[in-house]
């Protein structure tokens, strides 16, 4: 029997493309990542070693001086502690927080494509998200916030990449990234569990046609939310390292009383009254009645920790007495804290509202930390005072206040995201989309439930999603609109 040569060449052609595709989605990767990276990396050179915060000098303190506290990322604390003691320096933390965001955005820009996004606008999106000043200075930050920011943004593309074939069985790898992902957002930040508990449930309610797939993320995660909750309560005691202060881990609660009393002082009879008046004077407590945060009353100079923590039972019975009697009042106060997370507008005229960005100035160091190698490290050192100037400018141009929605706030991007995720749904029954929209919504739930202050880098993964989005959106909106 004589086989037509032409007859094969349809097969050959197909066989040719399949083998092509792995490695231009490899060259596109590539491309994502060298634009992020080389976008960052004039950020680090221009803020070098980094921007640093309060916050900065209590993790070197921890690895320093001491002593060491777990209030913060005991990880993020030994990588800081690591790169002074190998290096003599904190920039190395910085540098491989630009090449590890580059990568996420990279990660997630692959998930993103195979959904029918061109190449283009998708590397457009990681340009922009790179450039952008509040997320590029935000990078190269010397907070614990950014690589939680990354271990989110890589769970995002995960979650896509892993709801981009529903017949297939996730591999081992996939499923082994998407655990150590969402430990990661525990590891950096110690109510980061909550947030990786949400977007599991909301995980694996996706997952609900492939029960192995959904038993295997349901055990991941389970693992990923306990492992940092019982390193906190036993594993980082075991090292030597102290248990955060009670008051401390409740500093929330504190935030609440005082908008309770300052409101509605009548819900506190004398001893209750006698009780907050033993922690700060009852003025302290009236002045901290904003409901926007609770530093204006944990943070007052007349506020007595130790007292707070000695009294702390007493503090949580109240509390709990309080939410049974006027649930309103404490919900309340939790959802206006809570505004970074969900208001579109912003809440900069109300007491407390401001929002914070970034500590452009050497932070305040302790006494006897003159001529320190870690005293030396957190000095700013621009490597380039072109870009540092350039950095400066964009920054101060993006405050304006008529655009902080757009740039500094995260709500509108992940409403964006959701519209995006359940557009493409709808219109594909595919839920690739809603997977990565479950790590947005578990940022903003967490958030919900724990925010202490107006930071911007509370909320900035669900920018960088949203950004990178903003392609799909384009793609299904073009399509419905093309078919009226």
């Amino acid at each position: 029997m004589t086989i037509s040569t032409a007859s094969l060449k349809p097969v050959d052609e197909t066989r040719r493309t399949a083998e092509r595709a792995p490695a231009r989605d490899r060259r596109f990767t590539f491309a994502c990542y060298a634009t992020a990276q080389l976008v960052l990396l004039g950020w680090w050179l221009g803020f070098h070693p980094g921007l640093m915060s309060p916050d900065s000098v209590t993790y070197v303190a921890h690895v320093t001086t001491g002593p060491w506290v777990a209030g913060q990322s005991v990880v993020y604390d030994a990588l800081l502690g690591l790169s002074l003691r190998v290096t003599g320096d904190l920039s190395a933390v910085t540098l491989l927080q630009t090449a590890a965001m580059a990568a996420a955005l990279a990660h997630l820009a692959g998930a993103i494509r195979p959904l029918g996004v061109r190449g283009r606008p998708l590397l457009v999106a990681v340009g922009c998200a790179a450039l952008s000043p509040p997320l590029g200075a935000f990078t190269v930050s010397m907070w614990k916030d950014v690589p939680f920011t990354v271990c989110a943004v890589l769970a995002a593309g995960t979650a896509v990449r892993l709801m981009n074939r529903p017949g297939s069985r996730p591999g081992a790898p996939r499923l082994a990234a998407l655990g150590a992902e969402l430990l990661g957002l525990g590891l950096f930040r110690n109510n980061g569990f909550l947030v990786a508990l949400v977007a599991a449930v909301s995980l694996v309610a996706l997952l609900s046609g492939r029960p192995g797939a959904r038993r295997r993320v349901a055990a991941l995660a389970a693992g990923a939310v306990a492992a940092p909750l019982l390193l906190l309560s036993a594993g980082y005691p075991a090292m030597g390292i102290a248990s955060p202060s009670r008051s401390f881990a409740y500093q929330t609660v504190f935030g609440d009383l005082a908008v309770a009393y300052g409101e509605r002082p009548r819900l506190f009879d004398r001893e209750q009254r006698e009780l907050l008046a033993g922690i700060a004077p009852l003025d302290v407590w009236r002045r901290g009645a904003t409901c926007q945060t609770m530093a204006r009353v944990f943070f007052d100079p007349g506020f007595g920790h130790a007292r707070a923590e000695q009294r702390i039972s007493e503090i949580l019975e109240l509390w709990r007495g309080l939410l049974v009697r006027a649930p309103g009042t404490i919900l309340s106060a939790r959802i206006c804290r809570a505004a970074l997370a969900w208001q579109l507008g912003s809440t900069s005229g109300e007491p407390g509202g401001e929002l914070y960005r970034f500590s452009l100035r050497d932070p305040r160091l302790p006494g006897g930390w003159e001529g320190t190698p870690a005293a030396s490290a957190m000095r700013q050192r621009p490597i380039s005072d072109g870009l540092l100037a350039a950095g400066l400018f964009a920054l101060d141009a993006s405050t304006v206040r008529q655009l902080e929605w757009l740039l500094w706030r995260a709500p509108f991007w992940c409403y964006l995201t959701y519209a995006t995720a359940a557009l493409a749904w709808w219109r594909t029954g595919s839920r690739a989309a809603l997977a990565g929209a479950a790590v947005v919504a578990g940022q903003q739930v967490g958030v919900i439930l724990t925010n202490t202050a107006p930071d911007f880098r509370f909320m900035v993964s669900p920018i960088f999603v949203g950004v990178l989005f903003v392609p799909l959106l384009l793609r299904e909106a073009g399509i419905l609109l093309s078919r009226r």
